[in-house]
This record gives C-alpha cells, sequence and structure tokens, in this order.
C-alpha cells in the first residue's frame, strides 16, 4: 500500500465550501442581532402624575432620537451587503463540477452491470476496432478500454477492483486540503506567515492590553479607582462631614474631569455661564484651596450640583444637558462613598475613624438628588404643583411631612389644598398613593445553635428584618371618607380643637400648677412618665427583646452639619471587638456564598445573591431626576449608648410587598442588657426614614461541656486487672 499523500486545492472547490460554511456560521447570530426594525416610541404610562416636570420626562422618554432612522438604514446596508456576499459564494458553490467518481469498468465497456463474459468480449472486440491506436482511434481512450476488460476477464485484476476500486491494486491515500495552493507558494507564503505573526503576536495582545488597562481603572461598580482613593483620603482627613463638606468631595470626583471620562465636555462659555450660577447658590462656599476642588472642572461640577439641589433655572440647554449627566452619576459615587466609609470603619485602622454622622449625611445624598431637595427644605415640596408659598399655611395647620397630609381625612385634605384644581389635586394623590409606608417587625436569633432564642457574650446574632411596604394613602380608606361625606370632617375639627387647647397643660411648661402645693417633688416624678412609657412599648421575649414601635423620624427644618470629634478619641474595648469580630464575619460570609448546602435554621442568603429578583418594583414619583428610579432602602444598626455602628450597611433592591433580610452582628463580651437602634432609610423619598428600636439581653457564655476522650489502654489493664493472666510460674503453683 502506498503512503498518504497531501495536496492543496488546486482548484478552490473544496475551499468554497470551508468558506461558504463559516461565513453561515457568523452571518446567522449577525442578521439576529442587526436586524432593522422601524423606530417606535416608547411605551409610557399615562396614568401617574400629569405634573409639568412628569410630562416633560415622559416626552423625552417617548421621543425617538433623531439618529434612530439612520441607524437603521445603517443596518439594513450591511445585512443587504454581507448577505449578498453569501448569495455570490452560493453561486460559485453550486458551479463546481464533481470530478471524483468510483472506477466502474462496466460503464466504460458500455455494459449493464453483472453482464456476461460473452458480451464483454464481444463488446471489447467492437470498441477495439473503432478506438485502437493502429486504426486511428485515441490511445487514452483505448487503455481506459483495455484495462476495463482486463477487470473484468483476469481473476486477479478483478479481486483488485473488488477490494481497492482499482484493478492496479491499492493506491497511495490522498487527502485534500482545503486551502489554495498559493497560500504556501514561495511567492506568497511570507506574507501570510507575518499576516499570522502581526494578527496573533501583535494585534490581538495590543486589544487586551487595551482592555486590562482601561478597566483597571475601575472598580467592580464602574466607579474610577481615583475616585475611590479621593474617597479614602478626605474620610481619612476630615472624620466628621457635613452635608456641604461631603457634596465638595462628590463634585470632585473623577467621573466629573475630562482626563479621566471622555463623555465630559468643556466649553469656552463655561466659564461666562458657571460665574453668574455661583452668585446665586448660596451654600456653596468660598474658594477651596486644596485640590482637585478649585479646579475649573469641579466647580462647575459643584456649581450645577448645588443649582439642581436649589431648582435653579440654567442659562442654557448645553448646562442642562451636563447637569442631566453630573446627577445621573451622583447615585453611584454616593455608594462607593457609602461603601468606603464602612470599609475605613471597619477594616482599616486609621487614627480618627469616620463618625457616624458622616454616614448618616452620606445617606441623605440619594433622596436629595432624586427629588432634588435639600435636607431643611419642607418634605412637602416632594408633591407636585406644591410652592414654596403653601408650605406656612400648611406648617400652621401642623402638616409638615406627606405622611402628616395622608393621614388626614379626605375633605378636609381637599379643603387645605383648595388653591389647586381638580386634576393638580389628583395627582397629589396620586403620588401619596405611590410613596411607601413600612411596617416593621424583628426578630432576634442565633443561628446554628440549639437554643437559638439566648443571645450569650460573643455569639454572632442575627437579627431578622421583615419590611411590609404599604401605600401611605390607601384607595379604599380614602374611597370610604369619599362616600361617608364632609359631616363626619366638622365633627373631627371640632374634637381635633380640643386636643390643641389641652397641648399646654401636657407640656413641661404648663406643670408648674402643683409647686404652690405640699406635694412640689411630685411633678419631676411625672414628667419621667413618658420616657418610661416609650422604653415600655418594648416587646420583650424570653431571650431577644425587641421593639414593636417604629416611627418615621420627625421633619428636621435645620441640617445637623456639626458631628462631634470627640467620640473619635473615645476607645472602648467593648467596640474594638465588636470591629475585629465583623471583620472576621465579612471574610467567612465570602467563603461561605458558595457552600449552599449548608443554609440552615431558616437562614435566609444575602441580597446579593438574589440578583435574579426584579429592581424595579415601584416607580419613584421623581420630575426632576432625569433616569428612572425605582425604591430601595439603606439598612443598618446603631448601638445607641456608644453610638457606633455595629453592621454593614445593607441594600434592599428588591422590596416589593414583603421581605426579610438579615443583618449580622457580634454580641457584647459583657453580660447585661443593651440597647440597639435599627434605621431603615429610603434613597428615593424624605422624610421617609424609619427608626426601630431592639433590647438585647446578653447571657453569660455557657461553659464548654467536659470532653470525653476514648478509653486509653491503662485504663483497659484496669479494668481487666480482675481477669488472671498466665506467667510461668502459675502452672507450679497449681500443681503444689
Amino acid at each position: 500500500m502506498g503512503r498518504a499523500q497531501f495536496e492543496y486545492d488546486e482548484v478552490g472547490n473544496t475551499f468554497y465550501y470551508v468558506v461558504i460554511s463559516f461565513y453561515a456560521v457568523i452571518l446567522v447570530p449577525i442578521t439576529y442581532m442587526l436586524w432593522p426594525s422601524p423606530p417606535t416610541a416608547n411605551v409610557v404610562d399615562e396614568s401617574g402624575c400629569q405634573c409639568n416636570g412628569c410630562k416633560v420626562k415622559k416626552d423625552r422618554k417617548r421621543a425617538i432620537k433623531p439618529w434612530e432612522y439612520t441607524k437603521q438604514a445603517l443596518k439594513a446596508l450591511v445585512l443587504l451587503i454581507l448577505w449578498a456576499l453569501f448569495i455570490y459564494i452560493s453561486f460559485k458553490v453550486s458551479q463546481i463540477e464533481h470530478i471524483n467518481e468510483e472506477y466502474d469498468p462496466y460503464k466504460i465497456l458500455g455494459l449493464d452491470t453483472g453482464a456476461e463474459p460473452t458480451k464483454i468480449k464481444k463488446r471489447y472486440h467492437e470498441l477495439s476496432k473503432t478506438h485502437h491506436p493502429d486504426r486511428g482511434g485515441d490511445e487514452q481512450q483505448f487503455d481506459l478500454i483495455a484495462k476495463a476488460y482486463q477487470a473484468l476477464t483476469n481473476d486477479e485484476s478483478r479481486e483488485n477492483w473488488e477490494k481497492y476500486g482499482n484493478p492496479d491494486g491499492p493506491k497511495a491515500m490522498t487527502f485534500g486540503i482545503a486551502l489554495p495552493k498559493w497560500i504556501v507558494s514561495d511567492q506568497y507564503g511570507g506574507w501570510v506567515l507575518a499576516l499570522y505573526l502581526g494578527v496573533f503576536m501583535v494585534i490581538l495582545p495590543v486589544c487586551v492590553g487595551l482592555w486590562w488597562q482601561k478597566s483597571m481603572k475601575y472598580s467592580a461598580d464602574k466607579v474610577l479607582i481615583e475616585t475611590t482613593r479621593a474617597f479614602y483620603h478626605f474620610l481619612t482627613k476630615t472624620p466628621s462631614m457635613n452635608i456641604i463638606r461631603a457634596l465638595t468631595v462628590i463634585s470632585g470626583a473623577y467621573e466629573f474631569c475630562k482626563k479621566f471620562n471622555a463623555e465630559i465636555v468643556e466649553r469656552d462659555s463655561d466659564e461666562f455661564e458657571v460665574k453668574p450660577l455661583m452668585k446665586e447658590c448660596r451654600q456653596l462656599g468660598d474658594a477651596k484651596k486644596e485640590a482637585p476642588f478649585f479646579l475649573p472642572w469641579s466647580i462647575k461640577a459643584r456649581t450645577l450640583l448645588h443649582a439642581y439641589l436649589t431648582r435653579l433655572p440654567l442659562p442654557s440647554e448645553k448646562l442642562e444637558q451636563d447637569q442631566k449627566y453630573y446627577v445621573t452619576r451622583v447615585l453611584s459615587l454616593v455608594e462607593e462613598f457609602i461603601r468606603m466609609h464602612v470599609q475605613v470603619y471597619f477594616h482599616i485602622p486609621v487614627q480618627r475613624p469616620p463618625t457616624l454622622e458622616t454616614l448618616e449625611n452620606l445617606l441623605k445624598f440619594p433622596p436629595m438628588f432624586v427629588q432634588a431637595l435639600w435636607p431643611q427644605n419642607s418634605s412637602i415640596l416632594q408633591l407636585p404643583h406644591i410652592q414654596d408659598n403653601n408650605i406656612p399655611f400648611l406648617r400652621r395647620k401642623r402638616i409638615f411631612t406627606c405622611a402628616d397630609l395622608a393621614a388626614l381625612n379626605e375633605h378636609r385634605r381637599k379643603n387645605l389644598l383648595n388653591t389647586l384644581e381638580e386634576h393638580e389635586y389628583e395627582d397629589v394623590i396620586n403620588v401619596l398613593q405611590k410613596m411607601p409606608k413600612l411596617e416593621i417587625e424583628t426578630r432576634i436569633e442565633v443561628q446554628g445553635e440549639d437554643d437559638k432564642d439566648q443571645v450569650t457574650s460573643g455569639s454572632l446574632v442575627t437579627l431578622k428584618v421583615t419590611l411590609k411596604r404599604l401605600p401611605l394613602l390607601d384607595r379604599e380608606k380614602r374611597a370610604a371618607e369619599i362616600a361617608e361625606g364632609p359631616k363626619i370632617v366638622e365633627k373631627e375639627e371640632k374634637d381635633d380643637e380640643e386636643p390643641v387647647k389641652q397641648r399646654k397643660p401636657w407640656e413641661k411648661q404648663a406643670k408648674k400648677k402643683p409647686k404652690n402645693g405640699k406635694k412640689g417633688g411630685k411633678p419631676p416624678q411625672k414628667k419621667k412618665a413618658p420616657a418610661a412609657a416609650t422604653t415600655s412599648t418594648v416587646a420583650t421575649t424570653q431571650a431577644a427583646e425587641t421593639a414593636s414601635s417604629s416611627t418615621p423620624k420627625p421633619p428636621k427644618d435645620e441640617n445637623d452639619e456639626s458631628g462631634s470629634e470627640s467620640e473619635t478619641n473615645e476607645t472602648d474595648t467593648e467596640s474594638d471587638e465588636v470591629a475585629s469580630v465583623v471583620n472576621e464575619i465579612t471574610s467567612n460570609q465570602e467563603s461561605s456564598d458558595e457552600d449552599d448546602d449548608l443554609w440552615e435554621d431558616g437562614m435566609a442568603r444575602k441580597e446579593a445573591l438574589l440578583e435574579k429578583e426584579p429592581i424595579d418594583n415601584h416607580e419613584v414619583h421623581a420630575p426632576y431626576y432625569p433616569l428612572d428610579k425605582f425604591e430601595w432602602w439603606y439598612l443598618y444598626l446603631v448601638e445607641k449608648k456608644t453610638r457606633r455602628l455595629s453592621t454593614y450597611v445593607i441594600p434592599c433592591k428588591t422590596l416589593k410587598d414583603s421581605k426579610t433580610l438579615e443583618l449580622k452582628f457580634p454580641a457584647p463580651s459583657v453580660k447585661g442588657v443593651y440597647q440597639y437602634q435599627l434605621n431603615v432609610k429610603s434613597d428615593s423619598y424624605i422624610d421617609c426614614d424609619y427608626t426601630h428600636d431592639i433590647r438585647l439581653e446578653v447571657l453569660e457564655a455557657r461553659e464548654p461541656p467536659p470532653a470525653k476522650y476514648a478509653d486509653t489502654e491503662d485504663e483497659d489493664e484496669a479494668n481487666d486487672g480482675g481477669l488472671s493472666e498466665y506467667t510461668e510460674g502459675s502452672d507450679e503453683s497449681d500443681e503444689d
């Protein structure tokens, strides 16, 4: 048998088959992705609020971008060219002639398969007369006829033909390579090799290097590493930040610098348009001398953010576009700032760690930028058609928050807002029905223990928090109030007037009357009663005692911007142990995420593992925010006495109707009763924060049971001491 031979495609037939196969594999998915469709307007819910801000936002969302038609036309042109090339290659393949055919001697002689030998000989003689070279025939054709005749009449040739398909016996195997021969020729072989080297040794490494260099600039949350370093620097430099200082640090993020972000647009007109705007921003402050706050890009970002929170009109559309871009980047920067604060607070030993007041101020930023309001502004301005001139009147009626307005009777609420038209009032009602109201339930346990209801010193405590979301204004309650009519409102107003007159004697100043009598020492004891009443609302259990009162924080007209730095100098051994244990907890939690089978006792997984749940459950009324916003929440636990953070800030982005979350923290190392405060903060609405008091009773750690070891050899010998053992003299003593 001959050796195998490899042949390149001389004609290019097989090469076309390979090309069209790979081309079809690539063309089909590209066609699916680039299939053009006529641009259609986005579907917008028209049943919501119809205020001016919401209308502009809906129109912008509904509008078709100008370049959509051009984009679809380019897609159609690209697909047309690609499919035209595919049709051309297919046509070339269809024109290929199939040369490879099996050797058939009957066909060469012009006989039927299995003809008799007499017919074969007769046919051979007939063909010899016409095709023999001596008689003017073709020599090659006669050789084929003679070879076919021999294959059918000679036993050896017939056997070779039946076995190998050839009367001459086995031939060398020929393997075709579906590449044209010119690729390996001396003329073009060097160019082909250079192309391979250029693609795999130059272009591919350069592309990977550029991708790696770009990805190394950002953290896992798509925030520049330089910005994260800046946040760490300013957290260690000024551990206690007020609102203005924290906003200044955020405006110094490198996402607003064109050198680090190509999407930033710098214009010559910025200098003339930003300066007048700076004069209108009263809280902007003086020029900063520390980098990067005195740079033009940071000043522009800080000015536009202040103007957004103040709801100032901008002089040009270009500045409005820049402001929208800056505002859309703020929330991700705030999340990174909060994350860096927690990391420094728990894991990085610094001389002055960031304070809890700094964290609380950072958590105020999300609702501030979603609603375009400062903390000192009235939260009622979140409602549509409510202006600043309506606030004094509502405050005189003791309406300070949206919750106060939602708690009123329908007819009384409508009387207070009688300056609004009917459709404007319906917009207010629509937003109140969108806003959330939470019911919070907590339960403390020590997971993994038999007596999980008992908390001992040093144990890992799990606080299970169940959030139940309700609308701030119930539709059914409002419908019932409308059906009752305004008569009941008059009775309620009369009843409301009496408590107003009785509040003055209830206050501390009105309790001076008993001082004239002999029992002047009793009023101070009565003053303590309200404080005791607040603690008596705590619902106790056998092991973990939790509070059942969850009330929103009262409104604040002014922001507490200055934090006490004296707390950072206090050293508490117990709080240091909390920080070290929390560090160990986080490392254990990261390693335990992979062990899904180890979850017992109803342990819930971390929020990061619930990414499959939708995060667009409840849309927020945010007419000033450029993007669609949905309700998210932040939870954290604070030890009341020391005012120290006990847990991480846990985000809750999947709350629809009800949700259970877990907060883990180490129990104090000393036996006693400790008071904690659970904080639940909204990232969408101002004055929609909740606190929940928790009473934790810590018992002494139980001593571990004594270890039981296996019996040793000495104990075995002692147990078997009563049994006789054989010795050499035992037999002699028995004989005596």
